[in-house]
């Protein structure tokens, strides 16, 4: 299989920064080229660690494809390929939409948008891919997506319109005393 370039251009703006460049190159080219990563975009975003340390990496961004209820929905996330990639797993998030919220206690998301799964948790790097995990992120998501939309709240309704009356008697009685 033939590398995407822009992968390959990319990883040359990092240097030196992956011990096996060649194989974060296939990884993410395969990812990009096969029917679950279609719709991602590889990129350089800053990745902050734990610790609070950040380095530029490889990202991956755009949509996977989840099926909720007979309907087939693009969650949009962020794969993110460490300086420690393949030894260490991608590191992912889920982003959000406009009117979307992340689900409450998700069991595989976090409050900002990092995902956990039983793959990476196991990650090997001579057996898991990029491609599997995704597959799994799919899968899990499409049991439990982790986030809903709220319908707008209803525009607020104008106030009940009345009418001014004034009193033809009360003008009577202001023109009389005027006189």
């Amino acid at each position: 299989m033939v590398n995407d370039p822009r992968v390959t251009t990319l990883l040359g703006r990092l240097g030196g920064l992956y011990r096996d460049p060649a194989r974060v190159d296939r990884d993410a080219s395969s990812l990009l080229k096969s029917s679950v990563g279609i719709h991602l975009t590889p990129g350089i975003s800053p990745l902050v660690q734990n610790n609070g340390d950040s380095s530029h990496c490889l990202v991956l961004q755009g949509t996977i494809a989840i099926f909720f209820r007979g309907n087939t929905y693009q969650l949009l996330v962020d794969i993110y390929l460490s300086p420690g990639y393949p030894i260490k797993p991608p590191v992912s998030f889920v982003r959000l939409a406009d009117n979307m919220y992340l689900k409450e206690n998700h069991a595989h998301v976090a409050s900002d948008g990092m995902v956990y799964l039983p793959y990476t948790h196991k990650w090997d790097q001579r057996t898991h891919s990029l491609i599997e995990m995704v597959v799994a992120m799919s899968s899990v998501f499409s049991a439990d997506p982790p986030v809903f939309t709220r319908a707008p709240a209803p525009a607020p309704q104008p106030p009940p319109a009345y009418s001014a009356y004034v009193s033809s008697s009360n003008n009577n009685n202001n023109n009389n005393n005027e006189q």
